[in-house]
């Protein structure tokens, strides 16, 4: 797809981050790593897969245990497939030239984000075979290096997590000027972006016992020094918060936010509305996103409000263990480390201010275009 270039009129940031103290926490130490098999395929292909056959998997009814992750889900050759990296990964495969494609999201501290597994690469080239970039090595991708996250919201919902972020680009191999798109587990052929990515969670909504649990339906953007990433949870389908139809319209309409850049923060927040839907003279209206998208959206999205925020020095939020991180005057629970695993340090130093810089982020034929 060309990219269309779209300033909006109303500038608005990522998302809005939130921390649900959970009374179970997880010991990092305790979870059973995925087994480290070859990443070969090692499924039969049967005849009637094959595109738009009964029977071509589609990769968000896929289910399965963390620990019995097939060494690909999508060996599949038929479609665009099979995929290229592998789904077994863990600690011992934690790597900078690791491929995996199992991405597990749990919190502000302890997350992973799609990149490229190519140098100076472009998602709308790469999209089929992102691998995951970790904050936690526990997860077996590469790791996110030292300094390159300049700061994050985290928030939890009722029907969702969802953080966003300031990255910078080459951290996820992407190249300076790259300016990105979506990811999900649809896709035209519904096999997702990643192909045979998946998606899994230690958050109490998600998790298998002390495993993480499968996420089926989520999305990430991520492009422009800037990311967003929404794990929609499984027993919440109408209405869909992870909806995948308005790739076009990026961060601010998808995850709408008031994330201020240089300050790392978990909130609890409210649902926002579902991206197309608003409300004009009292009515509540539906906008479907045209392809190509030569116009602003009729509507400004709505950021949903916040609470019980903490903001944490970045060295604190990504050390992980059980002290908790020095806060920065925002309201405090008792358990203020809202890491439940142990985390590779992402980001550095002390936070001097909390200055909040407002960006226009809007995905565009792929791309994401920030305006300050």
């Amino acid at each position: 797809m060309t990219p269309l270039l779209i300033t909006f009129s109303s500038l608005f940031l990522l998302a809005t981050g939130a921390p649900n103290p959970d009374p179970n926490p997880v010991d990092a130490n305790t979870i059973t790593p995925a087994p480290t098999l070859p990443p070969t395929p090692t499924h039969p292909l049967s005849p009637r897969q094959v595109a738009g056959a009964s029977g071509t998997p589609i990769l968000s009814t896929l289910t399965f245990p963390y620990t019995a992750l097939p060494s690909q889900v999508y060996p599949f050759n038929v479609l665009r497939g099979p995929q290229s990296g592998y789904n077994q990964c863990g600690p011992a495969n934690a790597s900078a030239t690791a491929n995996c494609q199992t991405l597990v999201f749990n919190n502000a501290s302890d997350f992973c984000l799609w990149g490229s597994p190519d140098p100076n690469g472009s998602i709308g080239d790469v999209e089929a075979k992102v691998v995951t970039y970790c904050t936690n090595p526990q997860w077996g991708g590469r790791p996110i290096p030292d300094g390159a996250i300049h700061g994050l919201q985290f928030m939890r919902t009722s029907a969702y997590i969802q953080i966003v972020g300031f990255i910078d680009n080459s951290a996820l191999s992407l190249a300076s000027t790259e300016t990105g798109g979506e990811l999900d587990p649809h896709g035209a052929d519904l096999q997702g972006n990643p192909l045979g990515g998946v998606v899994y969670s230690l958050d109490e909504a998600f998790r298998d016992g002390s495993e993480p649990g499968q996420v089926h339906n989520w999305n990430l953007f991520v492009g422009s020094s800037v990311f967003c990433l929404k794990a929609c949870f499984n027993n919440v389908t109408s209405p869909d918060y992870c909806e995948n139809r308005y790739d076009l319209v990026g961060c601010n309409f998808n995850m709408p936010n008031a994330a201020p850049n240089g300050t790392f923060q978990a909130c609890e927040g409210d649902l926002q509305t579902p991206v197309g839907t608003y409300v004009s003279a009292g009515q509540t209206l539906t906008w479907s996103m045209p392809d190509p998208l030569t116009t602003d959206p009729p509507y400004t999205p709505v950021v949903p409000s916040s609470s019980n925020c903490q903001t944490f020095q970045s060295g604190g939020l990504f050390t992980g263990g059980a002290s908790s991180p020095a806060n920065s005057g925002s309201s405090s629970a008792s358990n203020a480390n809202p890491s439940q695993t142990s985390g590779a340090l992402a980001v550095r130093g002390s936070l001097f201010c909390v200055s909040v810089i407002v960006f226009g982020v809007g995905m565009v034929g792929g791309g994401v275009i920030v305006v300050v």
